[in-house]
C-alpha cells in the first residue's frame, strides 16, 4: 500500500534542501525572469515598428542568435572547464601539477575557440536546413562582428570565474547567471531603445550592445558599422584585460587559502 506520509517526507526533504540552496533558488526564479524580459522586449519592439522596417529581419534575428552564442555560450564554456575540476574533486590535484595559471588560461581560451568554431558550424548547417537565407552572407557578416564579441566573452567568462574561484561550487549558479545577466541589455534580439531609460544606461556600458547595434543597422538599413565596431573592440579589450588580471589575483589568493575549500 502506498504511504502518503512517505511521499510527503520526500517532498519535504527536497523542499528544505531547495530552500537552503542558493543555486536552486537562482535556477528556479532567474531563468523564467530572463525569458520574460527577452521575449517581452522583443514583442514590444515588433509592435512598435511597421512591416517595411522588418526587411531582412529574418537574417538579423538569426545572426543575433548566432552572435550571442559567442558571448553567452562562450563564457559558459570557460566556466564549465573550471567547474568540471571542482565537480570531479580534482581541483587540488590539477593545480598541483607544474602548470602555471597563465598556461591554463591560454589552454581554455584555445579550447573555447575550437568549441565555438564547431558550434558556429553546426548552427550554420541548421540555418541552411531550415531557413531560406544566404549562408555565405551569414558567414561573412558573422566574421565581421564576432571578433569584438570574443573579447566580451572573455570579460564575462573570467569575471564569472572570479565568482567561482572566490566562493567555490556553492556559487556555480551565480556564475551562470552572471554569464547571461547582460543578455536583455545587449540588444542581441531587439534595439536597446525599447528598454526603459535606466536599462539603456546599462546598455551604454556594454561593449556587445554597440556590436549588435552595428550589426542590425548593417543588415536592415545598410549602414556603416565601423564606429560601433571600434567601440565594441576598445571596450571589449579593456574589460577583458581587467577581468583576466583580476581573475589571476583572485586565483592566487584562493590558492594561498587552499583550493580544496572550493569543492566543499
Amino acid at each position: 500500500m502506498i504511504s502518503m506520509q512517505s511521499i510527503w517526507a520526500v517532498v519535504i526533504r527536497h523542499a528544505r534542501m531547495w530552500r537552503r540552496d542558493a543555486n536552486a533558488l537562482l535556477g528556479a526564479f532567474y531563468w523564467p525572469f530572463l525569458d520574460i524580459l527577452i521575449w517581452g522586449f522583443l514583442g514590444s519592439w515588433l509592435q512598435q515598428i511597421n512591416a517595411a522596417q522588418l526587411q531582412h529581419y529574418e537574417t538579423t534575428a538569426l545572426l543575433g542568435v548566432l552572435l550571442w552564442q559567442v558571448v553567452g555560450r562562450g563564457s559558459n564554456i570557460l566556466l564549465n572547464v573550471f567547474n568540471e575540476e571542482i565537480w570531479s574533486n580534482n581541483i587540488v590535484n590539477f593545480f598541483s601539477l607544474p602548470l602555471q595559471i597563465i598556461e591554463w588560461m591560454c589552454g581554455i581560451i584555445i579550447f573555447y575557440i575550437i568549441m565555438m568554431a564547431l558550434t558556429t558550424l553546426s548552427c550554420l548547417l541548421t540555418i541552411a536546413a531550415f531557413y531560406d537565407v544566404s549562408i555565405w552572407h551569414m558567414l561573412t557578416t558573422f566574421s565581421i562582428f564576432a571578433p569584438p564579441l570574443f573579447f566580451t566573452s572573455l570579460w564575462i567568462g573570467f569575471t564569472s570565474l572570479q565568482i567561482i574561484v572566490t566562493w567555490g561550487k556553492r556559487s556555480v549558479e551565480l556564475g551562470y547567471v552572471f554569464c547571461w545577466f547582460f543578455m536583455p541589455f545587449s540588444g542581441a534580439y531587439y534595439p536597446v531603445e525599447v528598454l526603459p531609460s535606466w536599462a539603456q544606461k546599462i546598455s551604454c556600458l556594454l561593449p556587445m550592445s554597440y556590436v549588435f547595434k552595428g550589426m542590425r543597422g548593417y543588415i536592415m538599413h545598410q549602414k556603416d558599422p565601423t564606429p560601433y565596431l571600434i567601440k565594441g573592440y576598445l571596450m571589449g579589450i579593456l574589460y577583458a584585460t581587467c577581468a583576466i588580471l583580476l581573475f589571476i589575483y583572485c586565483f592566487n589568493r584562493s590558492k594561498r587559502n587552499g583550493l580544496a575549500r572550493l569543492a566543499d
